[in-house]
């Protein structure tokens, strides 16, 4: 008799030893997840402020009437870390996810309100889980 308790509580505790393993690889895979979403989110955000910077750099430009960013015409300017040549520019600043951010400036009375310009911008990043 008293081996079979000793059978029954062998398979007891090989029983709760693979319930606990089988919640910790839940718990873990869920917590990678959380991260890598985490993770992902903040290069989204990056990049929604590194194209809000772009949009506010063209707007000092052309209210400074910089020659690269003309009051005429159309046309698309590169923000990069580095790297960049005229009339594209180099911005240290841009976190590392960034790869670059393309700055677009309509032509004039393109914008909503007239005599007005519509600008807009995106950041190209890169995600590595």
């Amino acid at each position: 008799m008293s081996n079979n308790r000793k059978g029954v509580l062998l398979f007891i505790v090989l029983g709760t030893i693979m319930v606990v393993a089988i919640l910790s690889t839940i718990i873990l895979r869920i917590i990678l997840t959380q991260s890598r979403l985490t993770h992902h989110q903040l290069s989204r955000i990056q990049g929604q402020y590194a194209a809000k910077a772009g949009i506010n750099y063209a707007l000092e430009m052309l209210r400074v009437n910089n020659a690269n960013w003309p009051a005429t015409g159309e046309y698309t300017r590169i923000m990069r870390r580095s790297g960049s040549t005229s009339p594209d520019f180099n911005e240290p600043n841009l976190p590392g996810s960034i790869n670059s951010v393309e700055i677009t400036v309509y032509g004039p009375n393109s914008g909503p309100v007239t005599g007005t310009r519509r600008i807009s911008a995106k950041a190209i990043y890169t995600y590595t889980p």
